[in-house]
């Protein structure tokens, strides 16, 4: 049997778009049925699928990357450092503020964890900072932190803290 269609169709007649006006007036009709004309075609169907692909893809990856992390709210910082200025002020001495043990009882595992590596690169408290933090289980977590120890020294590490009875503190 014969694939092939022994029907041929007879030419369609075009539509003739006859818009009231002059030349500007069927110019105009003529482009708005353009996208139209084009459609019709095998081709222009074919493009038009592939626009429309490509515009749900960047919707859907626009909308995936609207949602980030929003920053915290100034009070929250500000509070922070409060609590990071009192307790380097009730710090006795030098030695007692640089220590690792004075690391143990701080607000969070943050703080905990910037005041032990400020005792172990020996700089303020002041000079360290938390970037980021890791929870390796509901009692640890691992911070990684930075310190600003001279003009082109900035050692940085995770340091692992763990909650206890008396609050965050530092265990390596």
């Amino acid at each position: 049997m014969n694939a092939e269609s022994t029907y041929v169709r007879p030419a369609r007649p075009r539509p003739t778009v006859v818009p009231p006006g002059g030349d500007g007036a069927r110019l105009a009709a003529l482009v708005l049925a353009m996208p139209m004309r084009v459609a019709a075609t095998p081709l222009g169907r074919r493009l038009l699928a592939a626009a429309t692909i490509a515009v749900v893809l960047v919707s859907l990856v626009g909308a995936l990357y609207d949602h980030t992390d929003r920053p915290r709210p100034a009070g929250a910082l500000a509070g922070a450092q409060a609590t990071a200025s009192r307790q380097a002020a009730t710090a006795t001495g030098r030695r007692a503020a640089g220590s690792p043990a004075a690391a143990k009882r701080t607000g969070g595992p943050a703080e905990a964890a910037a005041a032990w590596f400020a005792g172990k690169q020996r700089v303020e408290r002041d000079h360290v900072r938390a970037l980021q933090q890791r929870r390796v289980s509901p009692t640890e977590r691992q911070v990684l932190v930075v310190a600003e120890a001279g003009a082109s020294k900035v050692p940085s590490a995770y340091v692992t803290v763990r909650k206890g009875p008396d609050g965050w503190a530092a265990v390596s």
